[in-house]
């Protein structure tokens, strides 16, 4: 045998050792959503994760099939795309690029892909197990269904709706379509269709209705079938433009029967009845109330076959609403486990309490035995009991003491032993239940409160030897948690139910938290239906009434988009609202004098509430009452140097987009404004700026608004604040919080956010626990006002990015390269972190024992980090027990600041250092 001859053998031989080491393709997600249904992009983005311990692996190509049959992908056929092998790293947000989309047809797909292994060798996948989605109607003639409503309803209608139809042979496929703007409840032959509640996610109602798509072919039968919906107003009242007292839809099911296709649409041949369920309130700020259920009115059997509803009236036929319609794009809203109260006790007048032990936002379900025929119960629900407060925290007060928003159900009983009531078309947010018209007290099992949020998957855990951190990295993730339940983050969910702009200053904890990435991009949507014509972004979105903020309020939504784009890499968002954050910054300049911003109100609200800086400070010492900075001029500090920061993020998503007019028209803009605003409220002979308070210098810092020789000074004035005049606490309200905690990560201060953190004297999250024993943050630092809103919630990103470490790279978005820098403080001896990013599951843990320190590291394949080791020295670190330099996989870099500084591709690694 010849060496030619000998090593052709061979390398054939070492093409299946190769391909041994399988890399696993896992996780397909189709724009965010597993297997999603109905959906509308048609080019829609498909995302994969690659999971293989071996390190130094990185994708350089990949092969996406899509198919209109399972069979056909099943043969490694792409009737529909077959990509061929695509050269390239990209495994997130791929764009489909295959033969046009059709409406209502399912899509198969899988992926392969080719890595390099860290000797260079080309590793081979196996394909991937198979996905899919399914388009909705995508055309407006796909839709064959009406528009209906119920006719003369006597009140706000809460109706039933159903249409019984006979099918002579089975199906394979069904499909039904639902499109409005109010709740609804979808029921096939009595059984409700899927686990949601509360759907559709609001939107802005007189912009966008949601279409929903549903998978019912498992719930119809051969022979006799009803279609059976409940539906409740929610955001579509006659305040908010729906004139017909009643909500309005259309639904279609298309369905795919041996014999063809089939058709059933919302039509005057749907019968309707108003229900048993009317509403309390107007649906509007403090005044949600709830619902009256009247059970004596109760139809036991509407969504079933058996029911004659020849006296139900017919549906009437209304024109469409001019309003855009688009697949919801998101995880709806569930319930979550069942809670039981943890004490239930009489008032003096008879009522009864029940307590569930911490608040959350969602439903209550209540049994009653041996209710007259009707006897009325009313449930009254809040989040504080003042009773028991010395210090009264109560912003609304009712008669009980308790502080209930008037958050409020009234039960009707039918006289038929136990009932049970729950909520269905309204939620409320509290603690306790305050039910009057009970003779006999509920008993613990009669009683069960359960957390309505996002159907959304946990992303990051942490946990630390710090058991104060601990306990405010917990309560900050589950009152997130109840912040959430319409599907647009931050809202005062007792009293508000829209989302604020500031829900922006927690979007870095959230998101670490929860896989929230279809959740914000459906947010950014709202806010993009709810800007102005003249630029204004609202305070909320979807905005309803003008209720108060200021620029950094609609300016949230440039944080919204930064984050989509730098934590998840989507690089379409920036593109899609790029021309409207162009719009709200103009708007912004259209208010200045002399190129200074100057206090404005685009609305009919008072000034005081239309041009806020930072809110709810802390005051003094606690007490009742919220902090309304009066003084106009610190105001119009805070205002132009956020001013000056949505003008950097312009300039940051023109570069990222290409905009290169935009990249240059904003830099010139930055560079006349930022020394303007400097030398608007700096004071040279002092050395200082006009005020000197963490929220100011924070902002100013964090806009970068002090030239660079003085940065440095300002830092260190800031420092002063916080450690000398303020002694470790905090002196911010809700964005100034924010800003600081992330201005002292990025200038890598974990001691200043640990010492801050460490506080348990006032005002604090530490004082919150320990002297005030809240399970979730409140809106002021004294406790005072809602106890379920997102205003002191913001310490969640530290935890991750401080203490954790894990930072990501402008330079490369969404973790393709990330930054690893752990926080080593006094304070905590050792972290166990993790964040599920885009390519996969990132692990920061590190321990200190006396001077060393050991750190095991995980990168995810198709990802590298800069690893920052602290450390007295390069040559005293280690990796796996070797020279860390000489290590498989890492590239010593520099020493830098009391850390040796490496380029590490993906792997499990362990370094350990001397401190």
């Amino acid at each position: 045998m010849n060496k030619l001859t000998f090593f052709k053998l061979a390398a054939l031989l070492l093409v299946p050792l190769a391909a041994i080491h399988a890399v696993e393709v896992q996780k397909l997600r189709c724009e965010y959503l597993k297997d999603p249904l109905g959906i509308d992009a048609i080019k829609p983005r498909l995302s994969w994760v690659l999971e293989d311990d071996e390190r130094g692996q990185k994708q350089t190509a990949y092969q996406i099939l899509v198919a209109s049959t399972p069979e056909i992908l099943a043969m490694d056929q792409g009737d529909h795309w077959d990509s061929g092998k695509v050269t390239s790293d990209q495994s997130v947000l791929v764009e489909y690029a295959g033969n046009p989309l059709e409406s209502q047809m399912p899509y198969h797909w899988k992926v392969k892909t080719w890595l390099t292994a860290q000797d260079s060798r080309i590793l081979e996948s196996d394909w991937s197990k198979p996905a899919f989605w399914t388009m909705g109607l995508l055309k407006p003639e796909d839709w064959q269904a009406k528009w209906i409503t119920l006719p003369d309803p006597k009140r706000l209608a809460h109706p039933w709706l159903r249409r019984t139809f006979e099918l002579k042979e089975g199906v394979e496929r069904a499909v039904i379509y639902i499109n409005t703007a109010s709740y609804y409840e979808l029921h096939i032959n009595g059984q409700k269709v899927g686990p949601y509640v509360l759907e559709p996610g609001i939107t802005q109602v007189n912009k966008r209705f949601i279409v929903n798509a549903y998978d019912v072919t498992s719930f119809l039968v051969k022979g006799t079938n009803t279609i059976a919906i409940w539906m409740g107003p929610g955001w579509h009242q006659p305040r908010n433009g729906n004139t017909n007292n009643a909500p309005i839809l259309r639904a279609q099911l298309s369905a795919v029967t041996p014999s063809g296709p089939l058709v059933i649409g919302t039509d005057t041949s749907w019968r309707m009845k108003d229900s048993c369920i009317s509403q309390i309130g107007g649906w509007r700020w403090n005044n949600f109330g709830g619902e009256r259920f009247d059970a004596k009115e109760f139809v036991e059997d509407w969504n079933q076959t058996s029911l004659d509803d020849s006296s139900w009236v017919q549906a009437r036929e209304i024109p469409a609403p001019n309003v855009a319609h688009s697949w919801q794009g998101c995880e709806s809203a569930r319930l979550g486990d069942p809670v039981k109260p943890v004490e239930i006790r009489q008032l003096q007048n008879g009522k009864w309490v029940i307590d569930f032990g911490r608040p959350l936002t969602g439903w209550m379900r209540l049994k009653m035995h041996g209710l007259k025929t009707g006897q009325e119960v009313q449930i009254n629900y809040a989040d504080i009991d003042d009773n028991l407060n010395a210090r009264k925290l109560a912003f609304r007060r009712n008669a009980d003491g308790f502080q209930d928003f008037n958050q409020q159900d009234v039960f009707i009983s039918a006289g038929k032993g136990a009932e049970t009531f729950c909520s269905r078309f309204n939620y409320h947010s509290f603690r306790y239940a305050v039910i009057a018209g009970l003779e006999r007290k509920p008993s613990v099992s009669d009683a069960e409160a359960m957390m309505i949020e996002p159907d959304l998957a946990s992303a990051g855990s942490f946990e630390c030897s710090n058991d104060l951190f601990n306990q405010i990295h917990e309560i900050t993730r589950y009152t997130m948690r109840t912040q959430n339940p319409c599907l647009a983050l931050g809202a005062g969910e007792a009293r508000e139910k829209t989302a604020y702009g500031d829900g922006g200053a927690h979007l870095s904890g959230y998101l670490y938290n929860f896989k929230c990435d279809a959740n914000l991009n459906k947010w950014i949507r709202d806010w993009s239906d709810a800007q102005r014509e003249d630029g204004w972004f609202h305070h909320t979105a979807p905005t309803f009434e003008d209720h108060g903020g200021g620029p950094a309020w609609g300016g949230q939504v440039s944080e919204l988009v930064r984050r989509m784009h730098l934590y998840y890499g989507d690089r379409g968002s920036v593109e899609q609202m790029y021309d409207k954050l162009r719009r709200y910054v103009d708007f912004l300049e259209s208010k200045t004098r002399a190129d200074i911003l100057r206090s404005y109100t685009p609305t009919k609200n008072t000034e005081q509430m239309m041009f806020i800086g930072d809110w709810a400070r802390p005051l003094a010492s606690p007490g009742g009452g919220f902090n309304q900075d009066k003084n106009f001029e610190r105001r119009e500090f805070f205002n132009n140097s956020y001013r000056v920061l949505l003008w950097q993020q312009l300039q940051d998503f023109a570069q990222s987009i290409g905009r290169t007019d935009e990249v240059k028209r904003c830099a010139e803009r930055l560079a006349v404004i930022r020394p303007l605003v400097h030398k608007e409220f700096y004071q040279q002979d002092k050395g200082d700026y006009l005020y000197s308070d963490q929220s100011s210098l924070a902002m100013a810092l964090y806009a970068r608004i002090p030239p660079p020789e003085l940065r440095a000074k300002i830092l260190s004035q800031l420092e002063n604040e916080i450690v000398v005049v303020k002694k470790g606490h905090l002196d911010t309200g809700l964005l100034g919080t924010f800003v600081l905690l992330d201005l002292l990560i990025q200038e890598n201060r974990n001691d200043l956010v640990s010492l801050i953190m460490g506080q348990t004297t006032y005002p604090g999250w530490g004082y919150l626990i320990k002297e005030m024993g809240l399970k979730t943050w409140p809106e002021t630092w004294s406790g005072y006002g809602s106890h379920v809103i997102l205003v002191t919630a913001t310490p969640g990103s530290w935890f991750f990015e401080g203490l954790g470490g894990i930072l990501p790279d402008p330079a490369k978005p969404g973790f393709k390269h990330f930054i690893l820098r752990p926080g080593i403080v006094k304070s905590v001896d050792w972290v166990k972190c993790s964040y599920q990013s885009p390519y996969g599951r990132i692990a920061s843990n590190w321990k200190r024992e006396g001077e060393k320190l050991t750190m095991d590291v995980t990168i995810p394949p198709n990802s590298t980090a800069t690893v920052f080791v602290p450390a007295k020295d390069a040559a005293s670190v280690t990796e796996s027990g070797k020279p860390a330099g000489e290590a498989e996989g890492v590239k010593f870099l520099r020493m830098e600041n009391g850390a040796a500084i490496y380029a590490v591709g993906s792997g499990n690694y362990q370094f350990q250092s001397r401190l």
